[in-house]
């Protein structure tokens, strides 16, 4: 377990609020009586000790989301099955009372983690953690992995993940909708993800915030990248820590500004020109996941997927394929553009 606090931002009312939080979920989760359940742990930004933190006048709360992990023990399907969703039952609850949402893992059994070792998710959360409920020693069942050696594919699924994220925010402005806590977060969002993306398919990718920051500057200046890349990442940081979720006076200006960068990296992530078309970036992700094509991916499409993709790209990671997909409706829709059903149903499955 780590001793860093919930967030560099000090705060007795956050850390104090955490801590209770931590033991009284812990409780009841000990009331649940799951036989083959072995431990919940916090993960994310608060268990690395680098979430937000929410002035209100009743005093600091937490802003972000709570990332639990949950870890099973010899646990069949359905016994997983059941975890979940005595699990989620409860985070309705702890939602409730703590005015933030509680996001819970799918079950992983211990004996799996190793084959999860290569995701920037768990080798963020090995270096990061605090015990809810249970004994677990993620060190021994997760090899640590250098960042460099992070797949390709991690920088994708955070292209995948924040661009829905800036889509979304999008589709809330052109509705009128003034939801400025959403809008704000999830513009903020696309940039870190398109900043780590980069650092991470160029092999620079660092595990503390500052680390990455100072890391994408010098990426960006020396590949000759825009520098408002870094800047926007540098303020999406700052937001991260203590944020302000208002509007702008123009939201629609700082959605566009958030748009082109995110494009731009995503185009430099594929290793495409500037004035790539969206084709091209979409076989340049392929290109550059070749060495992670497998028949594990080609039955994750088959099986999941639903839909024709190039027999070219069949053995490739399906984030891959359905990045692809995001990227083109953001660059070729340049104001707001709609989530059709079928990208949305295809990154709830792969993302």
């Amino acid at each position: 377990m780590t001793e860093f606090p919930y967030s560099k931002l000090p705060s007795a009312d956050l850390d104090a609020l955490l801590d209770a939080a931590l033991q009284w979920m812990g409780a009841e989760i000990d009331s649940l009586k799951l036989p083959k359940l072995a431990a919940v742990v916090l993960g994310g930004g608060y268990g690395r000790g680098e979430g937000g933190v929410c002035r209100t006048p009743q005093g600091d709360r937490p802003y972000n989301d709570l990332d639990l992990f949950v870890f099973s023990a010899g646990a069949d399907r359905g016994e997983m099955r059941r975890i979940a969703e005595k699990l989620a039952e409860r985070a309705a609850v702890w939602e409730k009372r703590l005015g933030v949402a509680v996001d819970l893992s799918p079950v992983k059994e211990l004996r799996s983690l190793q084959r999860v070792a290569n995701k920037l998710m768990y080798q963020e959360l090995v270096r990061g953690w605090r015990p809810i409920w249970g004994t677990v020693d993620l060190k021994t069942l997760i090899p640590l992995r250098p960042p460099e050696e992070l797949p390709f594919s991690e920088a994708v699924r955070l292209i995948l993940n924040r661009g829905m994220g800036l889509i979304f925010a999008g589709e809330h402005i052109a509705r009128g909708n003034d939801d400025g806590d959403f809008i704000m977060r999830n513009m903020h969002k696309s940039q870190l993800g398109g900043g780590d993306a980069l650092l991470i398919a160029a092999g620079k990718y660092h595990w503390r915030s500052e680390e990455r920051l100072a890391a994408l500057r010098e990426y960006v200046s020396s590949a000759q990248l825009p520098e408002r890349i870094a800047e926007n990442y540098e303020r999406a940081l700052q937001y991260k820590m203590a944020p302000v979720p208002v509007l702008p006076a123009d939201p629609g200006a700082m959605w566009q500004e958030c748009r082109e960068c995110f494009l731009g990296a995503a185009r430099h992530v594929a290793g495409c020109a500037p004035e790539a078309d969206a084709a091209e970036v979409l076989r340049g992700f392929h290109r550059r996941a070749a060495a992670e094509r497998s028949l594990r991916n080609f039955l994750r499409w088959q099986l999941r997927g639903g839909v024709f993709r190039s027999p070219a790209a069949l053995f490739d990671p399906p984030e891959v394929t359905v990045a692809g997909m995001l990227y083109r409706l953001i660059a070729e829709n340049p104001r707001y553009p709609a989530c059709p059903q079928r990208l949305y149903r295809l990154w709830c499955k792969f993302n």
